[in-house]
């Protein structure tokens, strides 16, 4: 498990080989939420700079083609909540211990 410690200032450096791990980089914004006794850092959604009106449109538009049936609001909710249990199990999962070498 890496460590890190707080600065003065209240600044946390996060280890090298988590943030290759995670491909961070200078200027990342985080979502730092207080929950159960833990401080969790969630990395925000990166935007690509200069995004138009027009690189997105239609991205919400319905699909019209018979295969493709729109999801109940039942399912929809099923679908999200179903994601959101994946990622905040996947910011869950305890850190892999590293393999060391056999003497």
């Amino acid at each position: 498990m890496e460590t890190a410690t707080l600065s003065s200032k209240g600044q946390l450096v996060i280890p090298r080989k988590v943030r290759e791990s995670a491909n961070l980089s200078a200027g990342d914004a985080f979502a730092v939420v207080y929950a159960q006794g833990e401080i969790r850092l969630r990395p925000l959604a990166q935007t690509k700079a200069g995004s138009t009106i027009d690189a997105v449109a239609g991205c919400l538009a319905k699909t019209t083609s018979p295969r493709l049936k729109p999801l109940s609001d039942a399912q929809t909710q099923a679908t999200i909540k179903a994601r959101l249990r994946a990622e905040d199990d996947a910011t869950m999962r305890p850190a892999r211990p590293s393999a060391k070498p056999a003497a």
